[in-house]
This record gives C-alpha cells, sequence and structure tokens, in this order.
C-alpha cells in the first residue's frame, strides 16, 4: 500500500462510528484492571477483598461460597487426586454444594499471616470461626505450583497448630489456585496429594452475580466484574461489545489499524516528543491509550479469525466467536446442534505465549451447551470416533482433547481445517 493509500485508510477509519463508539465505551467502561498490571501479592490481595464477606464488594459470603462449592464439585468428581484420608477431601464429602449452598460464611475473616514469615505461609488464609475451618489458599495467577513448596506450606501450617491448641478446633483446607490449570492434563501437577487444585472458572458465578450488582448501582461490584474479565474467559457484555467493535475494525480497515499499531508500545510518548512533524496518528494513541491497547490485544485473534476465513472459506462469521485472548468456532456439520447461548461442541483457541505468536486448541464437549441430556450423550459417543479420549470419565460434564501446543498461525490453521475435515465425516454418520 503506498503512502498515499495509507493516510487515506487512516482517515477513513479516523471517520468510522464504530471507532467514536469504541473510544466512549472504552472511557466510560468498567476495566479499571486495564491500567495497571497485578504482582502475585496484589492478585492475593483482591482475592482477599473478594472472599471476605463484609467487604464492599456487595456480595456478602457468595463469592466465598462459589469457591467453595466449586471445590467441593471437583472433589465429587473423583478425578481430585487427592487422598481421601485428607482433611481436605473429608471436609467436602461432609460438604456438598447442597450444604454450602445453604449454609452461612458472615462470620468469615480473611488473613496474609497467621504468624508465619512470608517464606514460610500460603498467600491467603480464610478463617470461619462458626462453622470451624481454615482455608489454606495458594494463589499462582499464571505460575506454576512446586510440590515441594506445598509440602512445605502444610508443615508449617501443622507446626502453627502444634504451638497454638485452639486451632486444632479447626479442619484445614487446602486449596491450589493457578489460572492457567488444566483439569485434564495431570502431567503438570504436583503430586502433594493433602492439595486440592483449581482454576479460576469459579470466579464466573461470581461476575455474573456481580454485573446483576452492578445494574443496580452498586460501583464496586465493578471490580469483581473487572477481575474475573482479566483471569477467566468470561467477558462482561461491555467487554463483549468492544471487543466486536475491535474486530470489526481490524476486519474493515487491516492496513490503517496495523500501521497504527506499529508505533512502539509504550513509548509514543517519546517517538511524539522527539518527532519533528508528529503525526495524526500520534496524537490519536496518545488520546485514546486504552483504545490502542485493546487494539494491540485484539489483533492476535482477529489474524487467527482471518487465518480460519482462509482455510475454511464458506464458514459463516456467526461460528465464530472471541474476546482479546481466546477464540471458539463451531465447525461445519455441527451447527444444528447449537443450544440456547453457545455450542456443546467447538474448537477453543488460546494464546501459549506471552508474545501473542503462538497457540493452543482444542477440541471441546460441552453437556451444559446441548438442550437435552440425551442430545449430549448422542453427541459425546459421536466423538468418541474422533478420539477415544471422549469415552473416558464418562461422568463428566465436559471434556477436552488437544489438538496442538504453541503452534504457529499457519500450523493452528492447517490443524483446525484437518479438525473441521474429520468432524464433517463424524457429524453425517
Amino acid at each position: 500500500m503506498s503512502e498515499i493509500d495509507a493516510e487515506q485508510a487512516l482517515e477513513r477509519l479516523m471517520a468510522d462510528d464504530r471507532l467514536v463508539q469504541l473510544c466512549e465505551l472504552q472511557k466510560t467502561g468498567d476495566e479499571v484492571l486495564d491500567v495497571i498490571s497485578l504482582s502475585e501479592n496484589q492478585h492475593s490481595d483482591i482475592l482477599a477483598w473478594l472472599l471476605d464477606p463484609r467487604e464492599g464488594h456487595g456480595q456478602g459470603d457468595q463469592i466465598l461460597r462459589d469457591l467453595l462449592v466449586a471445590a467441593s464439585v471437583r472433589c465429587a468428581s473423583g478425578e481430585s487426586g487427592l487422598d481421601g484420608r485428607g482433611t481436605t477431601a473429608r471436609f467436602f464429602g461432609n460438604w456438598p454444594p447442597s450444604r454450602l449452598r445453604t449454609t452461612g460464611f458472615n462470620a468469615a475473616f480473611t488473613a496474609r499471616e497467621l504468624g508465619l514469615k512470608a517464606s514460610e505461609r500460603v498467600d491467603l488464609f480464610v478463617i470461619d470461626p462458626q462453622n470451624k475451618f481454615i482455608l489454606l489458599l495458594e494463589n499462582k495467577a499464571g505460575a506454576t505450583h512446586n510440590d515441594r513448596q506445598l509440602t512445605d506450606y502444610r508443615d508449617k501450617y501443622l507446626e502453627l497448630v502444634a504451638g497454638n491448641p485452639h486451632l486444632k478446633e479447626y479442619a484445614p483446607i487446602y486449596l491450589a489456585l493457578d489460572r492457567e490449570y488444566d483439569v485434564d492434563d495431570d502431567g503438570g501437577r504436583p503430586r502433594e496429594d493433602a492439595w486440592l487444585h483449581l482454576g479460576y472458572d469459579w470466579l464466573k458465578t461470581s461476575a455474573t452475580r456481580a454485573l446483576q450488582h452492578v445494574g443496580r448501582g452498586n460501583a464496586s461490584a465493578r471490580l469483581v466484574v473487572s477481575y474475573c474479565n482479566r483471569q477467566t474467559d468470561w467477558s462482561s457484555p461491555e467487554s463483549e461489545q468492544c471487543t466486536e467493535l475491535a474486530a470489526a475494525l481490524h476486519h474493515a480497515y487491516p492496513q490503517a489499524v496495523k500501521h497504527l499499531l506499529e508505533f512502539s508500545h509504550g513509548r509514543i510518548e517519546r517517538e511524539w516528543l522527539t518527532s519533528r512533524h508528529p503525526t495524526a496518528a500520534h496524537l490519536f494513541l496518545l488520546q485514546n491509550k486504552s483504545v490502542a491497547s485493546l487494539l494491540r490485544e485484539t489483533k492476535g485473534m482477529a489474524s487467527v479469525k482471518a487465518a480460519l476465513h482462509g482455510s475454511l472459506p464458506d464458514l459463516p462469521d456467526d461460528n465464530i466467536r472471541h474476546a482479546r485472548a481466546w477464540l471458539n468456532i463451531c465447525l461445519a456439520g455441527w451447527e444444528q446442534f447449537e443450544g440456547e447461548d453457545w455450542w456443546p461442541v467447538y474448537v477453543s483457541v488460546c494464546f501459549s505465549d506471552e508474545g501473542k505468536t503462538r497457540y493452543d486448541a482444542w477440541l471441546v464437549w460441552s453437556s451444559r451447551w446441548a438442550r437435552s441430556e440425551e442430545e449430549a450423550e448422542r453427541l459425546r459417543i459421536r466423538l468418541i470416533g474422533f478420539d477415544r479420549k471422549f469415552g473416558q470419565r464418562s461422568g463428566s460434564l465436559w471434556r477436552r482433547v488437544n489438538l496442538g501446543k504453541n503452534m504457529t498461525l499457519p500450523e493452528l490453521a492447517s490443524a483446525v481445517s484437518d479438525v473441521s475435515r474429520r468432524l464433517e465425516q463424524t457429524a453425517s454418520r
């Protein structure tokens, strides 16, 4: 594209109503965590705020209950890897979801130290003096838990109990949270069988509830929504709208957006300062930093969508849904199984590196989105013909099979094309 053509494309982009709308939404949005990058300690501070029933998020003890219910369900699945004689397994054996949903936890409080040195303690304690349990929470926001470290934390806590007899009244619960935790990939999980490992998906329930509170005027609940947006693949309606607008601009003005994003990320002020003739692009980026950040974040998935349309030209736009860091695809031949809100069978894609140039992909079956339990089971049985792993853990509500890890964009497009061909054959049987 010539310099004149690039300038004309940029002018058309600047005149587009969708860009105006995106700028306004980003300016008034609730994504407060867009402006900061949380350290591990700050993640734990936010979790302490979320799990404390008396904090100002307006959720009471519901977020703590959401976490406990998710842990109870994980224990009951028989796939937790816990030693059934341990305190964590025994606690949740006595506390099924029905009991958790009908019990109050308003007496609970959080603590960061509890008399232990920083090197000897977990990230967060949640103590309930009424129901007599202490939740020991080790939080890794993307890092990997170390099995020896978890064992040491447990040993140090038991030493603390030995020196404080009243703590013996409390049942200890050991939970290890990891944003990247994959329930289908046990190979990377530590072998410490006292700790229950969970991802962050339990936060989706909390965020959906908090979004309703935002609609009722509770501004503090926005942080719950914002945090969940960052930690899971859940998106608020406002966030989804911003993503859709950004994707539309990527599609309509690929060269103009590319030109905008060519400026150094994080150094645009210096480039403006040292430039003899600052351009309109410089000024736009300086005046709309959150929009520029969103366009950068959605660039990767917009490129994925374009590449997939190249390898699957007949795939309708409605069969691809994506946010900043993930993309889901309903492949040809499986549209008739679409549930009320999502598809029960789809390909899930996410970034596998910080540079957002490589991708992981899975084929997912979820009974949640099927129209009936019978349809979900028929789909699962049909998928066994694609991969026998779908026949394992028949009591699970969802299964996923890895299609490739750390793939380049051409490798991803090729893998999805191959899966589409095989699934089309499976769907026609």
